[in-house]
């Protein structure tokens, strides 16, 4: 058993309400509870006090007397027992009367047992401990209930969160609540000197903050050891002396440090602390801690792979419809994005453009500096017309050295500035590869509505390729606009 969990003396840890109208036996009672250790004890001369007194203080035993003035102990005993209480208290019925009728009488109304008069000191003792080893035992196992019902609902909500962030903030919020603890932290460690605070109860933004290992030996000490830690006085507990001026402020708290492991190694902690500094942890809680603790990694390493599988599959995603080299969409996902944003302008009657482009004489870059210098010239062009087009245009590389520009909501004249625009910014460019060449570009542009028909988007494709071929018919370096004399 661990050092810090404290058994108090079983007369010592009851509390027993004596409910007699005779003062006598209240005081020959008292003298026997007192002498076997019994100190606290209330009294109430009837009834109707006994009551209040059940309701207010919470015993643990109450000793009632069967016959009272006004409302005897049957009718008391059974005013308690439909008193909805933190704590059910065990009644002992005292009676003169110890007939069979008596008897069953009063265990029917909620009576746990039954001791006649004159009372005998040794069965007294004996049958209020028997009662005390049953409501212990009763305790027990709604106490072992609710842990179970807590591991089951952090495992069950844990389980349906995939966000690691949510599920370190749960499980810290969730340990908080059942331990009343003042911080409650999971901790990585990094490095024999180094952990992150991953998640802390008090804010759920609290996360991969830096820690110095060396302020917290009681850490280091888990961590060397695969065990819980509990320091029962932060201030005076002797594993804190090397770090005494730094918890100067917490006298009287206590912590309970859990080791969370993986392969034999100590991976993390759970770090609680608690101004509990008189109660202590009971084995109970550092065992279901330990466990939600346990628990804690699995959740993290199955959030942490789902969120691997999302960034992988977002990767994926992104390379189907991206060219490596350009990082610009690619030709397929230009045909995609044409046709969705063709159709859109005819719904809508708004217009929309389409930019072709090929380089000039690209093949003499190639043949003089390479292909890697190629590539990167080509690259540096994807780069320069991301950052002339609009964030609603759709650049694209088409292949080879053409590139294309989808401009929705935007008619000849919008078309064929933004052509102008990135023509005279391609040939004025010093290319980082280059010695002394520039780049020019043939442009070909196409709108719809125009005044040739456009069914589809394959023919504004068509239009802008014409315009294209003109331009590179006519002399290179220029923009043409399809349909415009």
């Amino acid at each position: 058993m661990p050092k810090n969990i404290k058994i108090a003396d079983t007369a010592q840890k009851n509390k027993i309400l004596i409910i007699d109208d005779d003062l006598t036996i209240k005081v020959m009672l008292e003298d026997i509870l007192h002498t076997h250790g019994y100190t606290t004890t209330l009294h109430a001369v009837n009834g109707r006090d006994g009551i209040r007194l059940a309701r207010e203080h919470t015993p643990d035993v109450i000793l009632l007397d069967v016959i009272m003035p006004e409302m005897n102990g049957i009718g008391t005993c059974q005013a308690i027992r439909r008193m909805d209480m933190a704590i059910r208290p065990s009644i002992i019925m005292i009676s003169s009367k110890g007939d069979k009728d008596a008897i069953v009488e009063a265990l029917e109304n909620g009576a746990d047992d039954f001791i006649t008069k004159p009372v005998d000191d040794l069965e007294l003792i004996a049958r209020i401990k028997a009662q005390s080893r049953i409501r212990d035992f009763y305790q027990e196992i709604c106490e072992d209930k609710k842990n179970l019902e807590t591991i089951l609902d952090i495992t069950k909500t844990i389980s349906s969160m995939l966000k690691s962030e949510e599920v370190l903030y749960t499980i810290v919020k969730r340990v908080a609540e059942i331990t009343d603890a003042v911080r409650c932290s999971i901790v990585l460690i990094a490095k024999e000197d180094v952990g992150y605070v991953l998640a802390s109860h008090e804010n759920p933004a609290i996360k991969d903050i830096r820690l110095d290992l060396n302020k917290y030996p009681e850490i280091r000490e888990v961590v060397k050891n695969k065990r819980p830690v509990v320091v029962e006085d932060i201030s005076r507990d002797p594993l804190m002396a090397e770090v005494k001026d730094l918890v100067k402020g917490l006298d009287k708290m206590n912590e309970l440090v859990l080791p969370i492991v993986w392969e034999e190694k100590v991976i993390g902690t759970l770090f609680l602390r608690t101004r509990r500094f008189d109660k202590g942890f009971t084995e109970k809680e550092i065992n279901l801690c330990q466990i939600i603790a346990s628990s804690a990694y699995h959740a993290i390493k199955n959030a942490r792979i789902f969120e691997e599988i999302s960034k992988e599959k977002d990767m994926m995603k992104a390379l189907a419809v991206t060219d490596r080299l350009t990082e610009l969409y690619n030709h397929d996902f230009f045909y995609t994005r044409l046709d969705e944003e063709f159709n859109r302008a005819v719904r809508y009657e708004t217009p929309i453009s389409l930019i072709m482009m090929d380089l000039d004489d690209f093949k003499k870059i190639n043949d003089s500096y390479g292909h890697r210098t190629g590539d990167q010239v080509l690259k540096e062009i994807a780069d320069l017309i991301k950052k002339l087009v609009r964030k609603t245009d759709i650049v694209a590389r088409y292949g080879g050295e053409e590139f294309a520009v989808i401009l929705p909501h935007t008619n000849m004249k919008g078309a064929e500035e933004e052509a102008e625009r990135i023509r005279t910014t391609i040939l004025s460019h010093a290319y980082a590869n280059l010695t002394k060449e520039t780049m020019s570009m043939s442009i070909g542009v196409a709108s719809f509505p125009c005044k040739s028909p456009i069914t589809n988007s394959g023919d504004l494709v068509n239009f802008a390729d014409t315009a294209l071929y003109e331009a590179k018919r006519s002399g290179k370096n220029k923009v043409v606009v399809f349909g415009q004399k």
